[in-house]
């Protein structure tokens, strides 16, 4: 990877971002700071923690810094269920997108493993001599 906007992950992070932050600012949920705050926290956590990742450089500390943007995604997740359920703002737009980045990191973390173990296709392992 060349450039972080070109990771889809960070670009997809940083839409879930500005659609939950954007849910706060409307009444009621803006009435209710301590879940506002947590969506807030949580969703501006999983760009950054994508980025951090990618700027440190080495594999091990991507998948780390992947994991947490993931424990993140989830969490925020959650928020938005419970502001959704507890009929504080209409969640199912930011709902659809962090589900999304969910699957994506995800799915990095799983290539970025393979990738740190070196594991490759059958056809392309060296057979002993």
């Amino acid at each position: 990877m060349r450039k972080l906007e070109s990771l889809e992950a960070w670009t997809c992070g940083r839409a879930v971002s500005r659609a939950a932050y954007r849910l706060t600012l409307d009444a009621p949920l803006s009435r209710h700071f301590g879940l506002s705050d947590q969506i807030r926290r949580a969703a501006a956590s999983i760009p950054a923690n994508i980025a951090e990742g990618y700027a440190l450089g080495t594999t091990p500390q991507f998948i780390r810094a992947l994991r947490i943007a993931l424990g993140s995604a989830t969490e925020l997740a959650t928020h938005l269920e419970l502001a959704r359920d507890l009929e504080l703002a209409s969640a199912d737009d930011a709902l659809t997108l962090c589900n999304r980045e969910i699957g994506l990191l995800i799915g990095l973390v799983f290539s970025m493993n393979r990738r740190q173990r070196g594991t490759r296709p059958p056809s392309l392992v060296p057979r002993p001599s």
